[in-house]
């Protein structure tokens, strides 16, 4: 399974298990069409955020070694503080490299299936991998999707 993948099908796991999203519908709260959650991935503090597209598809979105106290804009003032609510952190890319080890967003389909969308890399967008990390992910063991298939179309 592709690195960035193993990330996106942990996150949903994480969603799942908390009952902050359903396979079969929308979030738990109907008027919930975004959420975060801070949580333990792979053995390290992260982020998993998730925003209602439509037609009950979800952009998920896992920051991993994720550390708020890092992050140049988690004081900031108004709109420049983080929200969690983008795919990415609101920070420049260059500084990433102080806060996050890595991160990526996906699709995950819930109308026509259960699955996130995409093969490989493929349907994996807003990604970056800090320099060093990329081994000890593609060392992670393969995670088993509770419940969805980590691959299917891409729509």
């Amino acid at each position: 399974m592709h690195h960035l993948r193993k990330l996106l099908v942990l996150g949903v796991n994480e969603l799942l298990a908390r009952g902050e999203v359903q396979l079969d519908g929308p979030s738990k709260n109907d008027h919930d069409d975004y959420g975060h959650i801070f949580c333990d991935i792979a053995g390290e503090n992260s982020v998993v955020a998730w925003t209602n597209i439509g037609s009950q598809e979800l952009r998920v979105s896992v920051w991993w070694k994720y550390d708020h106290e890092k992050h140049p804009q988690k004081d900031a003032p108004g709109n420049a503080q983080e929200c969690f609510r983008t795919s990415r952190p609101l920070a420049k890319e260059q500084h990433y490299p102080k806060f996050v080890g890595a991160f990526a967003s996906g699709w995950l389909e819930r109308e026509t299936g259960k699955y996130l969308q995409g093969r490989g890399p493929t349907g994996i967008f807003d990604k970056y991998v800090r320099r060093n990390e990329l081994d000890a992910l593609k060392q992670l063991a393969d995670p088993i999707p509770a419940g969805f298939a980590s691959e299917g179309d891409l729509h």
